[in-house]
């Protein structure tokens, strides 16, 4: 491996990997980011459980799966020389903030790390993909050092990275956080702290007064446009079928036109190539000015 080449440090989302997933070829949905760069760049997966309780092989829960998934990341980080870029998709974008923000925290050495790009980050924060009037489902994460440049892709119609401020679909993933089959009483542990603290996202939007039933069928509705958003375009049971043309909208990142012609993932790849291009730049020696006679 050239020495100058940037290790593009890519991590899938739920169910795009495995608990003992060993491969290095990236694959996935991130795969169409990686083959769109140059040969400056040498793409690396970075296998981990990315489930959600019993949605994905490995029944671990999301907050198990992405701390293993943050061990592994900066394992990777810590055993790579050279320029370094981090890519995460979905629950992968979980794991590459929580690597971020350890950086920003001084517990890693961070130094190589030339860019981040996060794709339908479940935590994207107000105002980081313009259009995006909500944020990420999954609440607020750890804050990024401002030493390396970071850039969201994300649909305005993909709720996990831009549900509305008081979407119930919150609920769902703040009670679904610790959920698993395999580990019953840290999931039972954890709810009972979360109803006793009342610490939901949505805490102080949600109040027992008929004012509040009113607002609430406004939510249902929302709630229900972000859900249908979400499941595929075409639902099959048995010998019915149901078609569904507004979903899929959280894995469109590589098939459908995100700013002009360009998908999601080509304008991150777009965006890696500037960044990288900007580092050569301020890299390269002064060239020597021609003196005037």
């Amino acid at each position: 491996m050239n020495q100058d080449q940037v290790t593009v440090l890519a991590v899938g989302g739920t169910g795009e990997s495995h608990p003992s997933d060993h491969r290095t070829r990236v694959t996935g949905l991130l795969a169409c980011v990686v083959g769109e760069l140059d040969d400056r760049f040498i793409g690396r997966w970075v296998g981990y459980p990315a489930s959600y309780g019993p949605v994905a092989l490995g029944g671990l829960c999301f907050r198990h799966s992405a701390d293993i998934g943050v061990r592994r990341l900066r394992r990777a980080v810590e055993s790579t020389t050279g320029p370094i870029a981090l890519v995460g998709y979905s629950q992968g974008a979980t794991v590459v903030r929580e690597v971020l923000g350890l950086i920003r925290d001084g517990k890693i050495d961070g130094t190589r790390v030339v860019a981040a790009g996060l794709i339908s980050d479940p935590q994207q924060p107000a105002g980081a993909v313009p259009g995006c009037s909500g944020r990420g489902v999954a609440g607020t994460g750890p804050a990024v050092p401002e030493s390396i440049p970071v850039k969201w892709i994300g649909f305005t119609s993909d709720m996990i990275c831009n549900a509305s401020d008081d979407s119930l679909i919150r609920d769902i993933a703040d009670l679904t956080r610790w959920m698993s089959f395999r580990t019953p009483k840290i999931w039972l542990t954890e709810l009972w702290k979360l109803v006793r603290s009342n610490s939901f996202q949505n805490a102080t939007r949600t109040r027992l007064r008929p004012s509040q039933w009113v607002k609430d069928v406004r939510r249902l509705r929302t709630a229900a446009a972000e859900v249908a958003g979400y499941l595929p375009q075409s639902m099959r049971w048995h010998r019915f079928e149901w078609a569904n043309p507004g979903g899929g909208r959280h894995i469109a990142y590589a098939r459908e036109p995100y700013d002009g012609d360009r998908t999601g993932c080509q304008v991150l790849a777009c965006w890696l190539t500037e960044q990288v291009d900007r580092r050569e730049d301020a890299l390269s020696p002064a060239l020597p000015q021609r003196r005037v006679a």
